[in-house]
């Protein structure tokens, strides 16, 4: 969505509170499924559950994330009125692998959906690029204007990212204790998203434009 003095009727501006929004629908889920993995870690599996978890904590904290991962998605199309193709692509991933993690009782769906859905998230990123259908710039729905040459740059950085997040999931649900890859998985890969992209719009803050292209860093120069 385009950032202007005057929107038009047809182009509403972007709305303040989306990025809380996205970051809420994200972080309550992981926040569900670790608080519910740890409480299983330490008092064990409840009997009421183990006819769909077993004893395994991982499965049972499963069967809270998938109604707080709908819960987020329903929340943030109710307050953006939009859904992102990168976010129902997730949506559906996730809630295919955490019920075949359920119906089989096999948590190797649930360590190895991160790793495909990165992956696939990150070939994505850099096709886009190939094809000049930017995704990362469709993304941002006019809502960030800069010139083309920076959008490629930061969906071939988003994308080799993104397949590098997949790269250290597979490394360490391999190599490591399970609560470690459940920590990691709730906070470590969030937080090395948020740095990327924070760092990101840092140093790309130069570039950025107006809806009509002309340097928002000039412009506070000048009113300066």
């Amino acid at each position: 969505m385009p950032s202007q003095d005057t929107p038009s009727k047809t182009t509403p501006p972007p709305q303040a509170g989306a990025s809380w929004v996205r970051l809420l629908s994200d972080l309550g889920p992981a926040l569900v499924f670790f608080v519910a993995y740890s409480q299983a870690e330490k008092h064990g599996v409840p009997a009421f559950a183990k006819a769909i978890s077993g004893d395994q904590a991982v499965l049972f904290a499963t069967t809270f994330f998938i109604p707080a991962a709908v819960a987020g998605f329903v929340f943030s199309y109710w307050k953006e009125r939009k859904i992102s193709s990168m976010g129902l692509f997730t949506f559906v991933m996730i809630t295919i692998f955490s019920g075949l993690a359920l119906w089989l009782k096999n948590d190797i769906f649930i360590k190895m959906r991160p790793t495909l859905v990165y992956s696939l998230i990150g070939l994505a990123l850099l096709g886009s690029v190939l094809l000049k259908r930017n995704l990362v710039k469709a993304l941002f729905s006019g809502a960030l204007h800069m010139p083309d040459v920076q959008w490629h740059g930061l969906a071939q950085r988003a994308g080799l990212m993104y397949l590098s997040l997949a790269m250290i999931n597979e490394a360490v649900w391999r190599t490591q204790p399970l609560v470690v890859w459940v920590t990691y998985n709730t906070w470590g890969d969030m937080a090395i998203n948020m740095a990327f992209w924070i760092i990101n719009m840092i140093f790309l803050a130069k570039y950025f434009t107006d809806a009509d292209g002309k340097p928002l860093m000039d412009e506070t120069r000048d009113k300066a």
